[in-house]
């Protein structure tokens, strides 16, 4: 137990070392956990207050913004047509939400698949790089669009995937092309579309490629581009998940989720270190993780499935005997509570999952469900929620946001909005909120009279 509990703290004070700067290099931040270090965030925004700068964008995307120093770098698709993504409302009437989706055709267009470099400080452009230029070859859900995949960065670089575009590259943070790797444009479930974002870890690059025609998982060397590691999975199938890396208090795992399976790779190697099949994983939304657990599910307009929690040490076949039933290693379960769009998000003692708009608040070691409560103001949300300190910071597709107090009761603390349709997760940043809607980015702070 001494041992134990000597490499937890360890870990905890690694951790805490790593995301007590500025930085939010990636999907969700730090190891795409959703959690930022306390930091004085605006309580209140609109269209004018506390807006310290609001950028317009040349094309369309649902990538997050992420921060490096000062540099924030954002991934869009250009073309002379109107490629903006429609809401969830407008979005599932059409054809590929009732399941005709043989009906939908790629748009007649060149897209030109871009990176940008703004300034933290005030939202200038100061590069812009094209990665891709050709014609889609599939089609997208109307709400999803061409360049939804979240970009990472570290202190060397920034690296980009495009799902419709088959790339990954990577780029010095003066716009110079580092690498560029062609990894195939894949078909879709349904013809949504693609959306896994890229992680980061030790100098390495994670993509997670399942579709319909594929299911890799490959590993990049992030300054060179040279593929490190390819891990195949079981069997072909789409997911819009992306990869966490799971720091725990016994060793460091990438974990990967989609359809009815979770797996965790040894970083480093590609070595499989566990599986869970036969479970409802996540497929639309990503796994969250804190020091001691990690938590998954997924639900659907047809199936709500489970809210699973597992406890660190895994090792091989984990799988129940029946569908979504407990398994070795699960901490605690919760039947019908899986998570749609939005991922999870944990501080390690409270976990958080948004429904719709309803917010659903558990007990991190137990499960326990502490509350359940609209949120107010709020529709549909389909950006993940983040924790920043004591806060929980949740933003709606219509742009309207609360911030919510971490703890075992329910209590509004903020709200804002802005007039752009949102499905990007926000980014945090040196007590600013970065946010991304269809046309612009927008930096949210505290404005001092």
């Amino acid at each position: 137990m001494l041992i134990r509990f000597i490499i937890t703290l360890t870990l905890i004070h690694h951790v805490t070392a790593i995301v007590s700067g500025h930085d939010f290099p990636g999907f969700r931040g730090v190891n795409g956990w959703g959690v930022a270090p306390d930091q004085p965030i605006p309580l209140t925004w609109s269209q004018t207050e506390n807006v310290a700068w609001k950028a317009e964008l040349p094309g369309a995307g649902w990538s997050q913004p992420v921060i490096i120093g000062d540099r924030l770098f954002v991934t869009a698709a250009v073309s002379e047509k109107d490629l903006q993504p429609k809401n969830f409302a407008e979005g599932v009437k059409s054809p590929q939400s009732m399941g005709i989706s043989f009906l939908s055709k790629s748009p007649d267009v060149v897209i030109d698949w871009t990176v940008s470099c703004l300034s933290v400080t005030d939202g200038r452009v100061l590069w812009t790089r094209s990665v891709h230029s050709a014609k889609p070859l599939y089609p997208i859900h109307p709400s999803n669009s061409f360049a939804t995949e979240t970009p990472v960065a570290d202190a060397d670089g920034v690296y980009v995937h495009f799902g419709a575009a088959g790339v990954v590259a990577g780029f010095s943070h003066t716009g110079d092309e580092l690498w560029k790797q062609e990894v195939g444009v894949r078909k879709t479930s349904n013809s949504f579309g693609t959306g896994s974002s890229l992680a980061i870890a030790d100098g390495h690059v994670f993509l997670q490629d399942l579709s319909e025609e594929s299911a890799n998982v490959i590993c990049y060397a992030a300054k060179t581009g040279q593929v490190v590691w390819k891990a195949a999975r079981e069997k072909n199938s789409t997911s819009w998940s992306s990869p966490v890396i799971w720091k725990n208090a016994q060793r460091e795992e990438l974990i990967v989720s989609g359809d009815q399976l979770v797996e965790s790779f040894d970083p480093a190697t590609g070595n499989l270190l566990w599986k869970v099949g036969r479970v409802k994983a996540a497929t639309a939304c990503s796994p969250c993780a804190d020091a001691e657990r990690l938590y998954f599910g997924g639900s659907d307009p047809f199936s709500k499935g489970p809210l699973f929690a597992v406890t660190a040490g895994g090792s091989g076949d984990l799988s129940p005997e029946k569908s979504n039933a407990e398994f070795s290693g699960n901490a605690w379960k919760q039947d019908r509570a899986g998570p749609g769009m939005a991922s999870p998000v944990s501080n390690g003692q409270f976990l958080y999952v948004v429904d719709k708009n309803i917010l659903r608040c558990y007990r991190a070691a137990t499960g326990e469900q502490l509350y359940q409560n609209r949120l107010p103001g709020i529709d549909m949300v389909a950006a993940s929620p983040l924790i920043i300190g004591n806060k929980l910071l949740i933003i709606d597709e219509n742009g309207s946001g609360c911030i919510v107090e971490i703890g075992e009761t329910f209590n509004v603390i903020g709200s804002g909005t802005i007039a752009e349709t949102v499905w990007a997760t926000p980014a945090v940043s040196a007590g600013a909120i970065f946010v991304r809607g269809g046309k612009s980015v927008y930096c949210l702070r505290a404005v001092k009279e």
